[in-house]
C-alpha cells in the first residue's frame, strides 16, 4: 500500500503507475472519497471536542439539549463514515506500487526484457515431455490421482519423491550458509495476512477458502498459494533491527488456477496442489536492492548446479505479478522437449508496500523507526524443477541421468528404465 500523503501530493505519478500496471481504477474516484473521508473525520473531531469541553463545565439546560443533538449527529456521522471507510479501503487496496526505474513499461509478457542466458540449450530431437518420461519410469501418476481427487493433481512416486527431498536439502544447505532461518509456517491464514501481502483482493479467485463452520472460533481461513503470506505475517505489527530477517520454508501450496483452465493441463506443470520452497526477507530500505540481487544469485547458483539452462527476464509493468511488485525478475528454465522456457523462480522487490499493510517497522542505530522493506523469491517450485530435470537430463534410452551435485543428496546417479 502506498502512503496516502504521497498519493495526495503526487496524483500524476500514481495515475501513471495505475495505467502502467494495467489496473482498472480511476484515481480521481479515490481522491474524492479520500477528501470526503477527511471532512467527515474533521467534523467528528470537532463535535467530540465540544462534548469534551462541556464535560469539564457545569452545563445549563439549553447546553444539555445542544450536547444531545451533537451526540445524535456524531452517531449519524459515524454510520456514514463507516460506509465511506469501506469504499476508501476498497479503492486504496487497488492502487499498485510505483514501478522501479528499471522495470520496463509494457502491457504483457511480450514486453518483458531478457537480461541474460546461461547453459547448454539443447534441441528437441528425440526428447519426450516430462509426463511421458515420468509414466515410463514409474515416478509420476496423474491417472490414479484423477480418480482419487480430480484433474490437476498428481502422485509423485519412487525416485521423484527422493529427488524432491534432495532439492530441498541442497537448497536448504546453501540458504543456511547465507544466514537464512528455517521456518515451518501454517498453510492456512486469516484474510489479514493475504491483504497484507497484496494477495488479496486482486488474487482472491486463486485462493481456496475454508468453510467457517469447520474452523475453530469461526475464523475465516484460506489455504496459502505460497509461504509468503505466512512468513511476512510473522513480523506483522513488529519492529526489526539492523540485521535483515531472512527466512525460508518448504510448504504445500494450493491454487484454484482460475483463468488458466485448458492451459498447461498435461502433467504436473500447473496443478492445484504443489510444494514450494520460498525465500523471504524483511530488511531496512537501504538493504532491499542488494538482497534482491542476492536472491537472484542463489536462483542462478541452483540452476547452474543442476545443469539446467535458463534465462532471466525483467518483468514489465503489465506482467509483474501482483500489485506489490516494485521490481520483478523471472528465472525461466529451458525445456528442449517443448522448445520453450518455463518459469521456475520469481524474485520480487516490494519496497515498503507490504510492510505498510502489515505494519512492519525497521529501527536504525539511532532508534529512529521507519517502514521496513520486503523481498520474496520462489527458491524452488518442486514440481517444475523436477520437470526441468527430466526434460534436460533424459537419455536416448529413456532413462534420466542426474547431475553430480544432486546425486550427493539422492544417493543414486540415474533413474533407470523399469523392467516390464
Amino acid at each position: 500500500m502506498l502512503d496516502i500523503k504521497f498519493i495526495r501530493k503526487n496524483p500524476d505519478i500514481v495515475t501513471k503507475a495505475i495505467e502502467d500496471r494495467g489496473v482498472d481504477l480511476n484515481l480521481n474516484d479515490f481522491l474524492t472519497i479520500d477528501k470526503t473521508r477527511s471532512l467527515f473525520i474533521g467534523e467528528l473531531e470537532e463535535m467530540k471536542a465540544k462534548i469534551n469541553k462541556s464535560s469539564k463545565e457545569k452545563p445549563d439546560e439549553e447546553t444539555i439539549k445542544e450536547l444531545q443533538k451533537i451526540k445524535g449527529s456524531i452517531k449519524e456521522k459515524q454510520e456514514e463514515l463507516s460506509g465511506i471507510e469501506e469504499k476508501y479501503q476498497e479503492l486504496m487496496l487497488q492502487i499498485p506500487n510505483i514501478p522501479h526505474k528499471d522495470m520496463p513499461i509494457g502491457k504483457g509478457e511480450d514486453d518483458n526484457v531478457e537480461l541474460k542466458r546461461n547453459g547448454d540449450f539443447k534441441e528437441k530431437e528425440w526428447r519426450k515431455d516430462h509426463l511421458e518420461i515420468g509414466e515410463k519410469l514409474d515416478i509420476i501418476d496423474v491417472k490414479q490421482s484423477a480418480l482419487v481427487t480430480g484433474s490437476r493433481f498428481s502422485y509423485l512416486k519412487n525416485e521423484a519423491v527422493l529427488i524432491q527431498d534432495a532439492l530441498h536439502l541442497m537448497l536448504r544447505d546453501e540458504l543456511l550458509k547465507h544466514d537464512f532461518k528455517p521456518m515451518l509456517p501454517p498453510v492456512m491464514v486469516k484474510e489479514q495476512a493475504l491483504i497484507g501481502t497484496s494477495h488479496f483482493p486482486e488474487g482472491k479467485d486463486q485462493i481456496y477458502e475454508i468453510k467457517e463452520d469447520y474452523v475453530e472460533d469461526k475464523n475465516r481461513l484460506y489455504l496459502i498459494g505460497s509461504a509468503e503470506p505466512s512468513l511476512f505475517a510473522y513480523f506483522m505489527n513488529k519492529t526489526i533491527g539492523e540485521t535483515p530477517e531472512k527466512m525460508f520454508a518448504l510448504t504445500s501450496c494450493f491454487r484454484t488456477e482460475v483463468g488458466s483452465w485448458g492451459k498447461d493441463v498435461r502433467g504436473i506443470k500447473r496443478v492445484h496442489q504443489f510444494d514450494k520452497l520460498e525465500m523471504d526477507v524483511v530488511c531496512s530500505p537501504d538493504q532491499s536492492e542488494d538482497i534482491f540481487k542476492e536472491l537472484l544469485k542463489i536462483n542462478e547458483w541452483f540452476l547452474q548446479s543442476l545443469e539446467i539452462p535458463y534465462r532471466v527476464m525483467n518483468k514489465c509493468s503489465g506482467d509483474a505479478g501482483y500489485i506489490a511488485s516494485h521490481l520483478q525478475y523471472d528465472v525461466e528454465a529451458w525445456l528442449p522437449s517443448q522448445e520453450e522456457f518455463m518459469e521456475v523462480m520469481t524474485d520480487t522487490l516490494a519496497s515498503d508496500f507490504q510492510a505498510r499493510r502489515l505494519n512492519i517497522k525497521y529501527k536504525d542505530k539511532s532508534g529512529k523507526k521507519s517502514l521496513a522493506h520486503t523481498v520474496n523469491d520462489t527458491g524452488c517450485a518442486m514440481g517444475r524443477m523436477i520437470i526441468a530435470i527430466l526434460d534436460n537430463h533424459q537419455q536416448k534410452d529413456g532413462s534420466v541421468k542426474l547431475p553430480k551435485t544432486l546425486t550427493q543428496y539422492t544417493g543414486f546417479k540415474e533413474i533407470p528404465l523399469k523392467s516390464s
